[in-house]
């Protein structure tokens, strides 16, 4: 797996921090469950979204928390946690052979979402 600088607005995840940040372990971007390949970022998605509501949602998500992970320090605020990013949206420019992403920086967005269908990778560019 690959550790690009990632941004990330999915600001009802558990992975969540502020400053944009996923404290994930692992993330995984996939093609939307309804197309068998994407063609445009909003047919992407981001699996390890894990909705924030309850205590109990944190702690669901603490599987795939990112305790002593890596670290970047790339941002001009400081440092940034960088998750392994695994992606499996192959039409993708950046997708690589074993289902690596080759771009420096992703962005992971979805403001506001409720279900993993809310979030987009918005690095997707088609091939």
């Amino acid at each position: 797996m690959s550790n690009p600088l990632v941004k990330c607005t999915v600001d009802q995840c558990t992975h969540y921090m502020p400053g944009d940040q996923c404290v994930a372990a692992k993330i995984s971007v996939y093609n939307d469950e309804m197309k068998s390949n994407s063609r445009m970022k909003e047919e992407t998605l981001c699996k390890s979204f894990h909705p924030r509501k309850t205590m109990g949602d944190m702690l669901g998500a603490f599987h795939n928390a990112n305790v002593g992970g890596t670290v970047s320090a790339a941002f001009v605020d400081g440092t940034q946690l960088t998750p392994a990013v695994e992606c499996f949206v192959n039409p993708c420019k950046y997708w690589q052979h074993g289902n690596y992403c080759n771009a420096e920086h992703i962005h992971v967005a979805g403001l506001n979402a409720s279900k993993t269908a809310d979030t987009d990778c918005e690095t997707f560019e088609a091939k």
